[in-house]
């Protein structure tokens, strides 16, 4: 493990399940050299920025899951 600012075009996403890369040009709407999360909160850390953005809970869900959801990663049928 090393630190790093600058994963270039990848995403990082991270959950419960084993934690997978992405190239954010291969899908889009994913914003390069970012770290996507899931757990109690859903947020994404741009690397470039240096910011966090959260997601809101949808209306009527309770203010906080009572699991850790998953990510799926992607693959070719």
């Amino acid at each position: 493990m090393c630190y790093t600012e600058d994963i270039g075009d990848m995403c990082i996403f991270l959950s419960k399940s084993e934690a997978f890369c992405l190239q954010a040009s291969s899908c889009p709407g994913l914003k390069h050299n970012s770290i996507y999360y899931m757990g109690r909160v859903f947020a994404v850390y741009d690397l470039t920025a240096k910011n966090i953005r959260h997601f809101q809970h949808p209306k009527g869900a309770p203010p906080e899951i009572p699991f850790l959801p998953y990510w799926l990663p992607p693959y070719s049928i």
